[in-house]
C-alpha cells in the first residue's frame, strides 16, 4: 500500500522560518557577549605579558623604562637629528618602507608574538574606520591596540631618557587600550589620560599597572581620574606635584 505523505504548506514553512529567526535573535546577544568576554580575557593576558616584558627590559636597563613612542613615534637628540626606539617600535621616518614595525620595538625580544599587541575584538588591519563623530579616517598605527602612559617622559615635556620604574607607584597605570573611535590617537604608541580608553568592552576598559596588576576600569571611574587635579593612577608623572604635564598641567595634546 502506498502511503501519501502530506507536504508542508507555505504557511507552515513561514512559521518555522519565523521561529528560527526569533531563536537566532535571542541567541545573538549571548554569542556577542561571550565573544566580548573572551576578548576581555585576552586583553588581560596580553597586557600582563607586556608589563612582564617591561620589567624584563628595566632589569637590563638600570631600572630605566623604555620610551613610550610619544609624538608620532620618535624624538630628536641633542643634535636635533636622532630618532630613538620605543617600547612598541623604532620609528622609520625616512619616508620609505614601513613606519611601524613590531620587530624594532624594545619589548619585542621578550614578547615575539604580534597577537600579544592586539585585542581580538579590535580590527587594526582595516585601512580606515569610523570615528565617534562620523568621520572616516585612516588608522596610522595598526600594530597595537594598546598604548603606554606618556607620564614616563612627562607627557608634552618629553624629557628623555624616560624615568626609572622606581619613580612610579606600583598602582600607577602603565598601559591601556586606546580609544578606537578616534583615529588621531593611533599616531604612535603612547597616550594622554584625557584621550580616553577603548569603549569596545561595554561599560569599561582594560588597563595594567606598573606592578603588573591588570584590571577592568569602568568609564565613570576613568573620567573621574581624568578630571582629578591631584596625582592619581592616570596622572602619575614624577616630574610634577599633581602628576600632570610639568610645563602646562593637565592638558590634552
Amino acid at each position: 500500500m502506498i502511503v501519501m505523505r502530506r507536504a508542508f504548506t507555505l504557511i507552515e514553512l513561514l512559521v518555522v522560518i519565523a521561529i528560527i529567526a526569533i531563536l537566532a535573535a535571542m541567541l545573538l546577544p549571548t554569542f556577542s557577549k561571550a565573544k566580548n568576554q573572551a576578548g576581555k580575557v585576552t586583553d588581560l593576558n596580553n597586557l600582563r605579558q607586556i608589563v612582564l616584558a617591561l620589567h624584563a627590559y628595566t632589569e637590563d636597563a638600570n631600572d630605566v623604562l623604555p620610551p613610550p613612542n610619544w609624538d608620532n613615534g620618535g624624538f630628536h637628540g641633542a643634535d636635533g637629528n636622532g630618532t630613538f626606539a620605543g617600547w612598541l617600535y623604532t620609528p622609520n621616518l625616512s619616508g620609505t618602507g614601513e613606519k611601524y614595525r613590531l620587530e624594532t620595538g624594545l619589548l619585542w625580544p621578550s614578547l615575539k608574538n604580534p597577537k600579544l599587541y592586539v585585542c581580538p575584538v579590535d580590527k587594526p588591519e582595516k585601512a580606515s574606520f569610523s570615528a565617534k563623530d562620523g568621520r572616516v579616517e585612516p588608522r596610522q598605527q595598526q600594530i597595537s591596540s594598546y598604548a603606554m602612559n606618556g607620564a614616563v617622559i612627562g607627557y608634552m615635556a618629553m624629557r628623555y631618557p624616560a624615568v626609572k620604574l622606581a619613580a612610579l607607584r606600583p598602582g600607577d597605570c602603565a598601559f591601556w587600550e586606546t580609544d578606537e573611535r578616534e583615529p588621531k590617537y593611533f599616531n604612535d604608541g603612547a597616550n594622554y589620560p584625557p584621550e580616553g580608553v577603548s569603549a569596545r568592552h561595554t561599560q569599561g576598559g582594560i588597563q595594567v599597572t606598573f606592578d603588573g596588576a591588570v584590571n577592568y576600569v569602568r568609564f565613570t571611574d576613568w573620567a573621574y581620574d581624568v578630571a582629578e587635579t591631584n596625582r592619581n593612577r592616570l596622572w602619575c608623572c614624577p616630574y610634577s606635584p599633581d602628576g600632570g604635564d610639568p610645563e602646562s598641567g593637565h592638558t590634552q595634546r
